[in-house]
């Protein structure tokens, strides 16, 4: 590791970490609250589990209007999400992150909805409603939540049926034409059976105009050629708008010994485009501002469409007080395509579209011994299945692409210190990069300013399709325990063995195919210590190993590759304090990689694709505290700092020796502050809140190039709810208060052959919502 850097760690978050431990010890014997997680697959006092994680409640969600994931990236330290569409989210703990867009990549992080493991990138982005808690567990979990969390997880746990009948309902609109309708409505049956059916419907015009096909476009003709050559009205269309509507619904039994669920559910997501919009070409009448209008060609046909379908059931049965034995399984189908605009302007440099459908399905068995004494622990196996295809074709003007590629293999002759790509670091000033991108972007334009290939008029080639098919089955055995030492110190070890078979088949063109599959196998161990302080005190180590899989990758003309699994050693150590009025987490955490897999997309194919890039060392602080002062207002606050770099002996180089670059969505400095005031006025109960989120610097590519990155600010919400604790209420907001400009991406697909676009964030947004329980 950097010593210099452990020694700025050290020297800030050492005395942080101690005035943490003496505070709680100097509070007057608070009671404790009590709170249940079940991180460890049992039902454990937080307190008890020696793992670093952040515990978001649903009332928090409820009360903060949560509905998406990436909104949690506010609330908890070190962590990142990047929302931007339903088909390729991405997740980022602790600097490091999970956005490969290979569907034979393996994810870093597991995200995981009832127990069921939900990684996959066109399963992952689910909409937030009816929620009991979402824990996030920091660090790897190999023993809890299996193969895909490398480096963290997150688990959504829905409320589940209960008897006693209870219903609510919440409506909003909002300033940018936004409806928002979750309703929830929970009955028992009889004395055995209870039902729950909860739903969510939300739909948001884009906050970016998008004037392709319009007048006063490049292609003011209204028509384009899709992706199955077919000629298309295009015109209109925004960008950045939100389409949800799911539906849960969930029956349990509760017999003497015997506990059974099922679970339906479906989300249907006709989301406008992402405002992917060029930083090079500027729309006819308009400019390369991110935060204006675009004119990405494509016009009102850019759009994501997914399917997604869910079905799964558990059965425990209790052997005794002590020994419960659950089973489970579940399967899930997903059918996507999206239709977007690669290099982000109106002219036909490079269109795609693309189909991405998987079927997925598992099984698997845990048992799990409560005794209450000295030993606690678990058994299990689980049984998994994944089987992909990605179809995808390119639409671009031979005229305009050509000239294109031409000028840009001139520049890359006569620049050899200056590439334009996001994959490639380099040492060249922003103005020197925008003056040589300048010179390929001169090349699509003849002297009057008019395209060198019309738009309107021209032809279109359908380069394609490129179809990338995968299939991943997964058996892996656990089993960990917990055995008190004394009274104040447990021991917790695990181990998983995981055996999986991966299979990748690449077609060119429906006539060149290529195919490979390979069998892997390991084992990682889990250790940590858990001290017991108090009642409302404990102080914890956790040592985990965490395994990014092989990636299998196979190319059209027949050559296959296996990549080396990533593999990384973690170290946790951390305090827990939960009185009756005060609550905080600190931990302080250390991270050694080996074989760090950098992904990147082909400029070609635009397919994923994986390397190693060589090994690197992570290290960093986190805290959490929330403090209810008196009845009438609660405080809270967070903070992350992360010192995320890739070593400088990557064994790897050329465009991926990325030696002493921070890691892509890394922040060195995050936190937060909240503020929920109570208040009557006039005898009337009114409650303010208040979230304001912090986030330094942070590059969007692992290049670290100084055009892709986005300077750190601040982000407040706001909000005014009426009504107290009535059956009805009702609330005015504003998110994003202050209107703050920033990026929420850089680079992307058009970054990957020289002309980066961008995608601007959520602007300020007002709007009022009313709240109703039964």
């Amino acid at each position: 590791m950097r010593k210099s850097s452990i020694l700025k760690f050290g020297l800030t978050a050492g005395p942080l970490l101690f005035t943490s431990i003496t505070s709680a010890q100097t509070e007057e014997a608070p009671t404790l609250q009590e709170i249940t997680v079940t991180a460890q697959q049992r039902e454990q006092s937080i307190l008890d589990v020696p793992v670093t994680m952040d515990l978001i409640q649903g009332e928090f969600l409820d009360r903060t209007n949560t509905t998406e994931l990436d909104d949690l990236s506010r609330f908890i330290p070190n962590v990142v999400i990047q929302e931007q569409g339903a088909s390729l989210p991405s997740f980022n703990i602790r600097g490091i992150t999970d956005d490969s867009a290979s569907i034979t990549a393996t994810p870093r992080i597991s995200v995981y909805q009832d127990g069921i493991d939900i990684s996959k990138k066109t399963v992952s982005s689910v909409s937030l409603y009816d929620i009991e808690r979402i824990e996030v567990l920091k660090g790897p979990q190999p023993t809890l939540f299996g193969v895909a969390a490398a480096n963290g997880a997150i688990s959504m746990i829905s409320a589940q049926p209960i008897n006693e009948f209870e219903a609510n309902l919440r409506m909003a609109t909002n300033t940018e034409g936004g409806i928002d309708v979750r309703g929830m409505i929970n009955t028992p049956i009889n004395d055995i059976f209870a039902f729950r059916l909860a739903g969510a419907f939300r739909e948001q015009d884009g906050n970016i105009k998008n004037l392709a096909c319009g007048p006063g476009s490049y292609n003011p003709s209204g028509m384009i050629t899709d992706q199955n050559g077919v000629s298309r009205s295009c015109a209109g269309g925004d960008l950045n708008g939100v389409s949800v509507q799911a539906l849960r619904a969930t029956l349990k039994a509760e017999l003497e010994n015997t506990d059974l669920l099922l679970r339906a559910s479906v989300e249907t997501n006709e989301q406008p485009g992402i405002a992917f919009k060029s930083g090079s070409i500027a729309p006819r009448n308009g400019d390369t501002n991110p935060f204006t209008d675009a004119e990405l060609g494509l016009g009102s046909l850019i759009g994501i469409d997914r399917d997604l379908e869910s079905l799964d059931a558990a059965v425990t049965h209790r052997f005794s007080d002590s020994l419960a034995l659950t089973v489970d399984g579940y399967t899930k189908d997903v059918e996507l395509s999206e239709t977007f605009d690669a290099d982000g302007t109106g002219l036909r440099i490079q269109d795609a579209f693309f189909e991405n459908n998987a079927k997925l399905s598992g099984y698997g068995a845990r048992l799990v011994y409560e005794s209450g004494s000295r030993f606690e622990g678990f058994v299990g196996f689980s049984s998994t299945h994944d089987e992909s295809i990605l179809p995808f074709v390119q639409m671009v003007d031979p005229v305009l692409r050509g000239a294109f590629d031409a000028r840009l293999a001139e520049l890359e002759v006569q620049f050899p210190n200056i590439s334009l790509t996001n994959d490639v670091t380099t040492n060249a000033s922003i103005e020197e990069i925008a003056a040589v991108r300048q010179m390929l972007v001169d090349s699509l334009f003849n002297a009057d300013g008019t395209p060198i290939s019309d738009p309107a008029t021209s032809s279109t080639n359908i380069v394609g399709p490129f179809v990338f098919e995968g299939e991943l089955d997964i058996l892996s055995y656990v089993a960990e325990g917990s055995y008190d030492l004394t009274d104040k110190v447990t021991l917790t070890a695990g181990v998983r063995y995981i055996d999986e078979t991966r299979f990748s088949r690449d077609t060119l063109f429906n006539t060149f195919t290529a195919e490979g599959e390979a069998d892997f196998s390991d084992v990682l161990p889990r250790f940590s210590l858990n001290y017991s302080h108090s009642n409302s005190l404990s102080l914890y180590f956790n040592y985990a190993e965490g395994r990014r899989s092989p990636v299998v990758d196979v190319d059209p003309f027949g050559t296959t590759s296996v990549i080396d699994a990533e593999t990384v050693d973690s170290f946790d150590v951390g305090l827990k304090y939960y009185g009756d009025r005060l609550s905080f987490t600190s931990a302080l955490f250390a991270y050694t990689y080996k074989d760090f897999q950098e992904s990147f997309t082909d400029a070609q194919t635009l397919e994923g694709r994986t390397v190693t890039v060589g090994d690197s060392d992570m290290f960093g602080f986190e805290s959490t505290v929330d403090y209810q002062v008196d009845d009438t207002l609660r405080v809270g606050a967070t903070l992350g700092l992360l010192d995320a770099k890739f070593d400088g002996s990557a064994e790897n180089g050329g465009a991926f020796d990325f030696g002493g670059n921070s890691f892509r969505l890394a922040p060195d400095v995050s936190g937060s502050l909240h503020i929920n005031k109570g208040v009557r006025i006039a005898g009337y109960p009114i409650e303010f809140e208040w979230i304001s989120s912090f986030q330094s610097e942070v590059f969007f590519e692992s290049s670290n190039r100084p055009e892709l990155s986005e300077d750190a600010y601040w982000i407040t919400d706001v909000s005014v709810k009426f009504g107290g604790d009535q059956p009805w209420r009702f609330e005015v907001y504003a998110d994003n208060l202050f209107d703050k400009e920033y990026l929420i991406d850089a680079g992307n697909t058009g970054g990957g052959f020289g002309i980066p676009t961008f995608v601007a964030g959520m602007p300020f947004v007002a709007g009022v919502r009313m709240y109703a329980d039964f």
